[in-house]
């Protein structure tokens, strides 16, 4: 039986394209962005792009446009914004954005799925998000949600050539259903999955390659770049402090990993919607010297090297950062549809 499935916040589709590869027909992604609709529908057709804000969702309406049924075996997706629960996050319990999970679950009361399927940083159930996902999760008991499992998961145990910790939660009110296997004999490198791509210059775009298009960068950040040492530099390492920011100069130790270079042979970074700029992180190419491209990013992201990006370069750096990773997506897909088998099974 196929598994029809509704991608809330789906953003630029990293977790619709998973599901899709996990054999699940995700037939929408929510979200309240219009820019992101060119990315989304031109890569997971025929999904299509639904641009509704969730406080004003009615997904029963929704569920009738998209003919589903009363037999039909249903799964909600959510990836909700993360940064209200990040501890990188400085305004605590002031973000309005916390309450977009009670948003969700307000949709999953109305209309409850068989199957739901939550991704977000690890601040979710700890003391900046605790009271919102004990809500949450009284919600999943009362629609009947009697199977839950929820736990850290690192990407980089699942097929993700980068280092990503994330809060995931499964959960069915069909029987059984558990989260991947970590694989932590079998990590993925930045080298084995962006060390092919053709070299380019910083400002310079590889019209060949979609979206293979690095950041230009001013004189004096080009300079720090260039002082970074080769396959895992960092600012630490270089040696005319003269060079550094002045911020950087007067305090060493502030964001160490910022103007840092990835390694070859290690996982990347988590990449964050600032994926592109070498001054927000851990971002610069292992040997170029510039900032990684987007096509790299999206690569590291696991996205198909034919799934093209829309957009200003900010806005798909974006975009590509705040995307579930495809390999974990399709991973966790798998998982449901494995649930649904041992039910029918059963």
């Amino acid at each position: 039986m196929i598994i029809k499935a509704i991608d809330f916040f789906s953003g630029a589709g990293g977790l619709t394209r998973g599901l899709l590869d996990a054999g699940i027909q995700v037939l929408a992604g929510i979200d309240n962005d219009s820019r992101l609709q060119a990315t989304y529908e031109n890569n997971n057709s025929p999904s299509q792009f639904v641009c509704e804000n969730i406080t004003n969702l009615d997904i029963k309406n929704l569920r009738r446009k998209l003919k589903i049924n009363k037999r039909d075996v249903v799964l909600y997706a959510a990836c909700t914004p993360c940064q209200p629960f990040s501890t990188l996050n400085q305004m605590k319990g002031e973000d309005k954005r916390k309450t977009l999970l009670l948003d969700f679950a307000k949709v999953v009361k109305d209309a409850p799925p068989d199957f739901i399927l939550v991704e977000n940083v690890p601040g979710l159930n700890t003391s900046y998000g605790k009271d919102i996902y004990n809500e949450f999760s009284e919600t999943l008991k009362k629609c009947g949600f009697n199977n839950v499992i929820a736990a850290f998961l690192d990407a980089q145990y699942y097929g993700v050539p980068q280092v990503r910790k994330r809060f995931i939660l499964l959960a069915s009110r069909l029987g059984e259903i558990n989260l991947p296997k970590p694989n932590k004999n079998k990590i993925a490198t930045v080298r084995q999955f962006i060390g092919d791509f053709a070299h380019i210059q910083d400002g310079e775009e590889y019209k060949r390659i979609p979206n293979h298009v690095s950041r230009k960068l001013k004189p004096n950040l080009k300079k720090i770049v260039q002082a970074v040492p080769k396959d895992g530099g960092s600012r630490r390492d270089i040696q005319d402090t003269s060079i550094l920011l002045d911020c950087h100069k007067k305090n060493p130790n502030v964001h160490k990993d910022v103007f840092g270079r990835m390694a070859w042979n290690k996982p990347a970074p988590t990449l964050t919607c600032r994926c592109g700029d070498v001054y927000c992180g851990r971002f610069i190419h292992p040997e170029q010297d510039r900032g990684i491209s987007l096509r790299e990013a999206a690569t590291l992201q696991t996205f198909p090297r034919n799934y093209v990006f829309y957009g200003n370069f900010t806005h798909i750096s974006k975009q590509i950062g705040n995307a579930v990773p495809v390999k974990l997506a399709e991973k966790l897909g798998k998982q449901v549809i494995k649930a649904l088998s041992k039910q029918k099974v059963g």
